[in-house]
């Protein structure tokens, strides 16, 4: 009887577990995004005010490739205006990609992140006045392309952000 309940109670458990994706197996879906990159993006700075930026990014794998580290550079005349770094894990338990970054400023946020197909993401985060949402994939050229809308309410989204990078070749 002991052995029946046993064996009942080990193949519960596993049926939870099958189906599962590891870490290591879902930030392998973002390998598209490693190495250096560089290009031009856009961010609106307040009403009719837009920031240009020669911007890099830097993206490598981190903590036994269960961790995406990026760091983000803008430069407007060889001065750095802009630097950020994002750190992208995912929570085998929950199954979900969970994102935190910093900016230079000291300002930080806890964003989500979500696959929206291949090669393609989604990642936000709520501010005191709204939301903020970018979304990343390549493009046909194989470029880096990301933009970023805010919202005052979360049903109307205003462009916020766009950036362009090609991948550097070393």
């Amino acid at each position: 009887m002991k052995a029946t309940i046993l064996t009942s109670i080990m193949l519960m458990i596993s049926s939870l577990v099958i189906g599962q994706v590891s870490s290591q197996e879902a930030i392998k879906k973002l390998d598209f995004l490693l190495g250096e990159w560089e290009g031009q993006a856009k961010a609106v700075t307040g009403p009719g005010q837009v920031q240009e930026l020669h911007q890099f990014e830097s993206v490598e794998l981190r903590m036994g490739e269960k961790m995406l580290f990026m760091e983000g550079k803008g430069y407007q005349e060889n001065e750095m205006v802009f630097n950020a770094v994002g750190l992208v894990t995912f929570d085998e338990g929950k199954q979900e990609y969970e994102m935190q970054s910093w900016l230079a400023t000291g300002e930080k946020t806890k964003a989500y992140f979500k696959e929206k197909g291949d090669k393609f993401f989604e990642w936000g985060f709520e501010l005191p006045n709204g939301k903020i949402r970018y979304f990343i994939k390549l493009d046909e050229k194989g470029r880096w392309s990301e933009s970023g809308e805010f919202s005052p309410n979360g049903e109307v989204w205003y462009p916020s952000f766009e950036m362009l990078l090609s991948k550097i070749e070393k």
